[in-house]
C-alpha cells in the first residue's frame, strides 16, 4: 500500500478488514491443540515419569470416571500440574516481555513484521510438536516449541499487531466496529477448535492434531504475507536490530505518564486497567468453571463441553450484536456500552453463583451475552486517547498487562474455591467477580468523566480563540 493510499484510507474511513481470516485460523490451531497438549502432558507422566504401565495410563482417557482412574488421577495430577504450571509461565511471561520492546518498534518499523514472526513462530511450534508427540521422552521436553512458539511474541503480539493495524487504517467511528469483528474472528476461531479438536484426536492421534494446526498457522502466515499490507511509513528503513533496546521500555511509560496534547493520561490508565481486570476474571471463570458444574450439578466432560459451545457462540453473536446495536444503530457513547456490557457480565455472574440446575446454568450465558463486547469498545477508547506515533506503544503496554494476569486470576479464583467448596459453595468465587466487575463501572465513569471534561477544555478554548 502506498503513503497516499493508506492516507485515503484513513480518511475516508473505509473499511478495511483482512485481520479476521488469519486471526481465526491461529486462534483455532491453539483450540485444536490446547486440550490434546494437556492431554499428552498428562499421558507421558503417567507413562515416563512415573513410569506406569502404558495400559494402564490409558484409563484417564477410556474411562475416566472409574475408582481406578481417580486413584491414578490423585498420583500422575500433582506432577503434571508442576509441569503445566512451568509451560504457563513461559508462554506468559516470555510474549508480556517481548511485546513490551517489539511494540515501541513497531511504530517505527510496522506491523506486518510483528504478525508475520506471531504467526511463523506459532508454524515452527505445531511442527515441532507434531515430531515430538511420537516420541517417548519425558513431558518436560514438551515445552521446548514453546521456545519458538511464544518466544517471537505469541499471540499477545499477534493482537498487538492487529490492535495497532486496525488503529492506523481506520477513522475513529469505524473502530469500535472492526474491533469487535475482530474478537468475533478469534472466539469463532476458538468455538470450531474446541469442538473439532477432540473429533481429530480420536480417530486421527496427536500427530494429525498438531499436523492440523501446524498448517492453519502456515495458512495464516501465507496469508498475511500475501494480503496484508504495511500501515506505517517508511517502515522498511526501521532495522531489526533496534528492537530491544531499554529506552524502548522508557518510552512507553513516557507515553503513558507525560502530559502533553492529544494524550488523555487518565483515560489511558484506566481503560489498561479495565482491560487486565476484564482477562483475569475471563480467566479465572476459565479456571472453575467445570469445577463448579461437576460439582454442583454433577456434569461430566462432555455435559461442559457443550455449555461451552454455546457459551463461545452466545458470545460471537454478543459482541457483533451489541456493538452493532448499541453503536451504531442507537449511537449510544462508548462509555455506556462498555457500561451495558459489564452490566451483563455482572448479571452472568451472579446467575452463575445461585444456580441450582442446569437451565440456569445456560441462562447465565445468555445473560452474559453481551460482556464481550467491554473489550473491544475500551480498546477503541484507547486509541482514541492517544497520538498515532504512540499507538504501539500503549497498547504494547496492554498486551503485556492482559498477558500477565492470568497468572493472577487463576490462582486466586482456585484458592477461592478450594476454601469455600462445599462449607459455603462457589457464591463467593463468582461474587468475588460481581466486585470486581462494579470496580470497572466505576472505572468507565472515571473515563467519561475525564473525557467530557477534556472536551469541555477544548471547547473553552476553541471559544477564547474566536
Amino acid at each position: 500500500m502506498s503513503d497516499m493510499e493508506s492516507d485515503q484510507l484513513i480518511k475516508k474511513g473505509k473499511p478495511f478488514f483482512l485481520l479476521g481470516p488469519p486471526i481465526m485460523l491461529l486462534m483455532f490451531a491453539q483450540a485444536l491443540a490446547g486440550n490434546i497438549m494437556t492431554d499428552l502432558l498428562v499421558s507421558r507422566t503417567c507413562q515416563i515419569s512415573l513410569n506406569i504401565n502404558h495400559t494402564f495410563c490409558l484409563i484417564l482417557d477410556t474411562n475416566s470416571s472409574s475408582d481406578e482412574a481417580r486413584e491414578l488421577e490423585t498420583k500422575v495430577e500433582p506432577y503434571a500440574s508442576v509441569i503445566m504450571m512451568a509451560k504457563s509461565l513461559l508462554e506468559s511471561i516470555m510474549p508480556a516481555i517481548i511485546s513490551l520492546f517489539v511494540g515501541p518498534w513497531s511504530d517505527r518499523g510496522g506491523r506486518r513484521p510483528l504478525l508475520l514472526a506471531g504467526f511463523a513462530g506459532f508454524t515452527t511450534m505445531f511442527v515441532m510438536l507434531s515430531f515430538i508427540c511420537n516420541w517417548n521422552i519425558s513431558p518436560w521436553y514438551l515445552l521446548i516449541p514453546s521456545i519458538p512458539g511464544f518466544g517471537m511474541g505469541g499471540f499477545c503480539t499477534v493482537i498487538l499487531a492487529s490492535i495497532c493495524h486496525i488503529s492506523d487504517t481506520t477513522v475513529e467511528k469505524d473502530r469500535t466496529m472492526l474491533l469487535a469483528q475482530l474478537q468475533a474472528s478469534l472466539i469463532f476461531g476458538l468455538l470450531l477448535g474446541v469442538f473439532i479438536g477432540p473429533f481429530i484426536f480420536k480417530y486421527c492421534g496427536y500427530t494429525t492434531v498438531f499436523s492440523t494446526a501446524a498448517i492453519c498457522s502456515l495458512l495464516a502466515l501465507l496469508y498475511t504475507y500475501f494480503f496484508i499490507q504495511e500501515t506505517v511509513k517508511d517502515a522498511s528503513k526501521e532495522s531489526m536490530r533496534g528492537i530491544f533496546k531499554i529506552s524502548s521500555v522508557k518510552g512507553i511509560f513516557k507515553s503513558c505518564l507525560v502530559k502533553r496534547a492529544g494524550c488523555h493520561r487518565g483515560v489511558i490508565w484506566l481503560a489498561i486497567f479495565t482491560l487486565t481486570v476484564s482477562v483475569m476474571v475471563v480467566e479465572g471463570h476459565a479456571t472453575i468453571g467445570f469445577l463448579f458444574a461437576r460439582e454442583r450439578l454433577a456434569w461430566n466432560v462432555q455435559q461442559y463441553g457443550y455449555y461451552g459451545g454455546v457459551e463461545l457462540l452466545l458470545s460471537v453473536i454478543g459482541v457483533l450484536s451489541g456493538v452493532t446495536l448499541f453503536s451504531n444503530v442507537l449511537g449510544l457513547p462508548d462509555t455506556l456500552v462498555v457500561g451495558i456490557a459489564l452490566v451483563s457480565n455482572m448479571s452472568g455472574s451472579l446467575t452463575k453463583a445461585f444456580t441450582e440446575e442446569a437451565w440456569q446454568f445456560y441462562l447465565s450465558a445468555g445473560i452474559g451475552m453481551f460482556a464481550g463486547v467491554a473489550g473491544p469498545v475500551v480498546r477503541s477508547i484507547l486509541s482514541k486517547s492517544i497520538p498515532p506515533d504512540d499507538v504501539g506503544k500503549v497498547f504494547a503496554l496492554t498486551a503485556s498487562m492482559e498477558t500477565v494476569s492470568p497468572l493472577v486470576g487463576a490462582p486466586l479464583y482456585t484458592l477461592m474455591y478450594s476454601n469455600y467448596l462445599p462449607p459455603i459453595f462457589p457464591l463467593p468465587v463468582y461474587l468475588v467477580s460481581v466486585g470486581f466487575l462494579g470496580s470497572l463501572v466505576f472505572a468507565i465513569l472515571g473515563i467519561e468523566i475525564l473525557i467530557r471534561k477534556s472536551q469541555n477544555i477544548s471547547h473553552t478554548i476553541l471559544l477564547e480563540e474566536e
